[in-house]
């Protein structure tokens, strides 16, 4: 039996109406403050004493390096799915530690299935008109040199 011929006009004017509702969708998840969230990073660092600057060569995105006397932290957001991850640990020297904050905790190693589901929890509702947006997950080398309170960076992290 062949289509109804009022069929087409009716899935041609659904698509049509729904592409105003994508873009919103799309256009309202990259709203925000305006401001890049590596400075965030930045007067997280500066407030704890550290001279930072910005560097692009481990990820070829932007990530801040904070120095304090021989101590040194490199910090950069990565992805919630976990496509950073083996970069991030494989990037890090002998004499660093690798360590991910998620949530106001520190992790030793990304929990990959927390993040990767606030990730898809946070696309899903954005499909809904639902502005949530994912909690960031930031990746950090530490010098050995560094005297650093993992618990109270989380924390520090966990409130922006």
């Amino acid at each position: 039996m062949p289509p109804r011929p009022i069929l087409l006009p009716l899935v041609a004017l659904g698509l049509l109406l729904s592409v105003p509702l994508k873009a919103w969708t799309i256009v309202s998840a990259h709203e925000g403050s305006g401001a890049e969230p590596e400075e965030a990073l930045v007067r997280i660092l500066d407030g704890a004493g550290f001279v930072t600057r910005f560097e692009d060569r481990i990820l070829g995105r932007r990530a801040v390096v904070g120095a304090r006397g021989t101590c040194r932290v490199w910090m950069a957001y990565v992805s919630g799915e976990g496509w950073h991850r083996d970069i991030v640990v494989s990037s890090a020297s002998p004499r660093e530690d690798v360590a991910f904050f998620f949530r106001g905790r520190a992790y030793a190693d990304q929990p990959a299935w927390a993040t990767w589901l606030d990730e898809k929890s946070a696309v899903l509702a954005r499909s809904f008109a639902v502005p949530l947006h994912p909690s960031p997950v930031i990746a950090a080398h530490i010098g050995d040199g560094c005297d650093f309170d993992r618990g109270q960076m989380a924390d520090r992290l966990g409130r922006f």
